[in-house]
């Protein structure tokens, strides 16, 4: 939909002054685009989408009823996963922290737990020796070194040889079998999933014959971005194309000639739902003090990913028939009582009161790291397709926010 003020206008007298605005075709077609690029390279390849980084529940349908799996770090997303109909083996529950029960509950579904961590072998034991009847197969994360500054915290290290220690102490256990090999690092360049590959390679020959029936590359990678905001990475960001030959090429260069080559998982977030999402805000007012003006926005930077303060998204502003006035260097600020809470700094064009203000690129951790700071969360909307605009999540009330308080 190409946005107008009047259409941000009408939308803002239904649902506040601040609001998300969802495009799930779009969506859909970042999953299809990004599937299509690694497939052809390595066809066995299934994408596992990272509920974590916005479980907004109608785009994991989307995963779910067009073939994909869903990657999950918590209970609450393996119950969304579960209520929506994914089909417990193609769950893949990772993280540091997994409680025993929900471990136990996957796995006697039939899911797919890669393990982080020893203490989560005493765990996985103990519901072998109370399951002797079935057999289970887990994955295990490795803690490789690519050449990064800072030591990752998770997985087994291959260097110091947990990582084998890890598998043999996994497959000493009777009804255990470890089948599954997993690798994620927040690294996002070309080069980086270049080297990983590399490091896979290694353990893979390392191990020498042992089967894998499926090897995650985790996640990392960049979705679509414009321009303009690709010249504030240190790197050039890949297409989908360029992450494809590096890792599903490397892929059938690994397994050329195996029988029986494993699955290629991918655990992308980011890159299918970041581009989705835009973040609709109001100018409340600008004032000026010491030569620095200021516009109080509607929104806050915890409504977009607030990991991330200090980066200016792509805007857009819409401007009513209010006065409009040219500013050098303006700040948007949000509506918190954090000092820091800007949402753009050295803005630098028209802007006057009561104008919308468009924030792009926010579907990467913004829903799902929203706390009802000061404000409670804010609506979200559909408006992939123009003839029926979609409530998608009504805003949060007051009642919402402190029905759990015991009073």
């Amino acid at each position: 939909m190409d946005l107008t003020y009047e259409i941000l206008n009408n939308l803002s007298k239904i649902y506040g002054d601040t609001f998300y605005l969802l495009d799930t075709k779009m969506f859909l077609n970042n999953y299809k685009e990004m599937i299509g690029a690694f497939r052809n390279y390595y066809n066995n390849t299934h994408i596992a989408y990272s509920y974590k980084t916005n479980y907004i529940p109608k785009l994991c349908k989307l995963i779910n009823s067009n073939g994909g799996y869903a990657e999950i770090v918590s209970e609450i997303e393996l119950w969304l996963a579960l209520r929506i109909g994914v089909k417990p083996s193609d769950i893949y529950y990772n993280g540091p922290y997994k409680k025993e029960q929900y471990t136990e509950k996957l796995m006697l579904l039939g899911g797919q737990v890669n393990i982080d961590s020893f203490y989560e072998i005493e765990i996985i034991s103990r519901i072998a020796a109370k399951n002797l009847d079935k057999n289970f197969t887990v994955g295990v994360r490795c803690n490789i070194d690519i050449g990064q500054e800072r030591i990752s915290r998770f997985g087994f290290d291959v260097a110091s040889g947990d990582l084998k220690k890890a598998v043999n102490k996994l497959n000493r256990i009777d009804n255990i079998k470890v089948s599954g090999l997993h690798c994620h690092l927040p690294f996002r360049s070309l080069d980086s999933f270049r080297q990983r590959m590399k490091a896979i390679k290694r353990i893979i020959n390392d191990f020498g014959d042992y089967q894998w029936d499926y090897i995650s590359l985790g996640g990392g990678y960049i979705g679509k971005i414009k321009s303009e905001f690709a010249k504030t990475f240190p790197f050039v960001p890949p297409s989908f194309e360029e992450y494809a030959k590096a890792v599903a090429g490397g892929f059938t260069e690994l397994f050329k000639g195996k029988m029986v080559p494993p699955k290629l998982i991918l655990e992308p977030g980011s890159a299918l739902v970041a581009d989705t999402m835009q973040l609709i805000t109001k100018v409340i007012d600008i004032k000026c003090i010491k030569n620095q003006y200021f516009a109080i926005i509607s929104g806050s930077n915890y409504n977009m990913n607030p990991s991330t303060k200090g980066m200016n998204r792509p805007i857009q502003v819409f401007a009513g028939r209010n006065i409009t006035k040219e500013y050098n260097n303006l700040v948007m600020t949000g509506y918190t009582c954090i000092e820091d809470d800007y949402l753009y700094k050295d803005y630098t064009g028209c802007l006057g009161k009561g104008d919308y203000v468009v924030f792009q690129n926010v579907g990467s951790y913004s829903v799902v790291m929203k706390p009802p700071f000061i404000l409670p969360d804010i609506p979200i909307v559909d408006i992939s397709d123009i003839n029926h605009i979609e409530l998608v999540k009504k805003g949060q009330t007051p009642d919402a926010v402190f029905k759990d308080y015991l009073v």
